[in-house]
């Protein structure tokens, strides 16, 4: 709560308790049931809860009505129980749609994504079991943050990795954003950062609206049923991926936490997630959650990609970028051909002209499918003066993606199943469990393949991790017949030789779910 310049200090049988303040300018004293209370007067505004302040000043302070309702929310999911948890475990089982991901772009790429999280809240840990199934692959992960530092256990593999950036508040984050049991316990640490917004019918039931501004620029707004305190939807603001929306229904009681069996997530009005099973268990069993495995290997030394770098790959061929927005360029007699992130291009392309010292204009960007990183950005080719290059099925997808219109004269399309010569490039449209039409970059010469998101990876030399989409790539590679010495990565730094993708393709097995991991028992 926030009141003006009141209690500093409270003195009660001689013990003090301090609260936050600045400097006082006065006291008084006041004796009451043989207790005495101290009060200073300070300059600055206190948080002070009204029960404190009403004891302190032998007044009546009227409770505001945020505390009243998240006191009705806390007693709705578990009062005292889910306040005072030394630890609670999430179950989330959800299916959803990723539209612009999937194979052919009329069609969004169905995920499914089992997680579990157990945070151990008395010693500041958290454990994330994840099992995610997108198009041909199947990834199995335990991460572990022991409240120092967070290890990712690839179980399928049988490797691991320090994963420095997934902290205590970033590790399973988006597990606790969907959950309306967290976001409850959340509320009750977050009184004086909540702003009544009024009331609004859903579903016919009145809600009571509170919300929640980060320094982020984030804004969460809760709905909040007034009759029985459960949290029936979320609304979230972000700056830059706009309006998502969290809807929880089939509220259940299990050991004295009450949760949504239900969970829909949308974004930007669009449904992204549909629970398919969820849970809650107060202080689970420990052991296991916090428990690694000692015989797994590392995976091996990873690429820095966090300073802008410009290199040379062969003869007339460079790459620039940093993050994950890589370009490579491909230089011909008059301009360069680029292929990869559009949205870095400006800087890209500049780092790449200082290397060279070759000041050529850009005269084809080569989008090289339909997924949205690979659509991102397009405006700045064009404003480069590029014609696009896409294959002929994407077309629509790309002018979708444009902010600006643009002629027929902007746009180069390579009909299903052909291929196209640029200059030195020549660019095949070929058939991928990634995407059924994309365009895949060889240069004869250096004998060399450039692709994206098909053999990506970050390590610098180890094998990577080897995937079904890999296998697939290789077999229509093979197809082509064309001679391939070097494949490069254009979202990485990586190269391989095709020895080396050949040997790795052919020792591919299937990965089944282990013994012991209810989470992919059914596949």
């Amino acid at each position: 709560m926030k009141v003006p310049p009141y209690l500093l200090n409270v003195i009660f049988a001689d013990h003090e308790v301090r609260l936050n303040g600045l400097c006082s300018k006065a006291g008084i004293s006041k004796r009451l049931s043989g207790i005495t209370k101290k009060f200073a007067l300070s300059g600055c505004l206190l948080f002070i809860s009204p029960s404190v302040l009403s004891l302190a000043l032998d007044i009546d302070i009227p409770t505001p009505l945020e505390a009243v309702i998240v006191d009705k929310v806390v007693s709705a999911y578990g009062g005292k129980a889910l306040v005072n948890a030394n630890s609670i475990k999430v179950v989330d089982y959800n299916k959803g749609p990723w539209p612009g991901e999937g194979e052919s772009p009329d069609v969004p790429e169905l995920w499914r994504i089992n997680e579990e999280l157990t945070i151990d809240y008395a010693n500041k840990r958290k454990s994330l079991l994840s099992y995610r199934v997108p198009r041909t692959t199947l990834d199995l992960e335990k991460w572990i943050y022991d409240g120092t530092s967070t290890v990712m256990y690839d179980i399928l593999h049988e490797k691991y990795s320090v994963e420095d950036w997934a902290d205590f508040d970033r590790l399973g984050s988006s597990l606790v954003r969907s959950s309306d049991t967290l976001q409850a316990k959340r509320l009750a640490g977050l009184l004086n950062e909540l702003e009544y917004r009024g009331e609004e019918y859903y579903r016919g039931k009145l809600q009571q609206k509170l919300q929640l501004k980060q320094a982020s620029g984030e804004i969460y707004t809760y709905f909040i049923d007034k009759a029985s305190g459960l949290i029936n939807k979320i609304r979230r603001e972000h700056p830059r991926a706009g309006e998502m929306l969290y809807v929880f229904s089939n509220h259940n009681t299990n050991s004295e936490l009450t949760f949504a069996r239900d969970m829909n997530f949308f974004v930007n009005g669009q449904l992204r997630l549909l629970s398919v099973k969820r849970d809650i268990q107060l202080n689970p069993d420990l052991t296991n959650a916090f428990t690694g495995f000692a015989h797994f290997t590392p995976w091996g030394e990873l690429f820095d990609r966090s300073t802008l770098q410009a290199k040379k790959l062969a003869d007339g061929v460079y790459q620039a970028g940093k993050g994950r927005t890589f370009t490579v360029f491909v230089e011909q007699l008059d301009f360069y051909i680029a292929m990869g992130a559009a949205d870095g291009l400006a800087e890209n392309f500049a780092a790449i002209k200082q290397l060279s010292q070759q000041d050529k204009p850009i005269k084809y960007f080569v989008v090289t499918h339909h997924h949205n990183a690979s659509l991102r950005g397009l405006d700045n080719a064009l404003a480069l003066g590029a014609t696009l290059v896409m294959a002929e099925p994407h077309q629509g997808s790309v002018l979708q993606a444009l902010n600006t219109t643009t002629s027929a004269d902007n746009l180069l399309l390579v009909p299903p199943g052909a291929s196209l010569t640029l200059g030195n490039l020549t660019l095949f449209d070929i058939a991928t469990a990634h995407s059924q039409h994309y365009l895949l970059a060889y240069l004869p010469v250096p004998r060399m393949v450039l692709a994206e998101d098909h053999y990506v990876t970050e390590l610098q030399s180890a094998k990577p991790r080897i995937y079904q989409d890999m296998v697939r790539f290789r077999q229509a590679l093979d197809e082509l017949d064309i001679e391939v010495k070097t494949l490069v990565d254009i979202r990485g730094w990586r190269q391989f030789s095709i020895a080396e993708f050949n040997l790795w393709t052919s020792e591919f097995k299937t990965k089944r779910c282990p013994s012991g991991y209810d989470i992919c028992t059914n596949g």
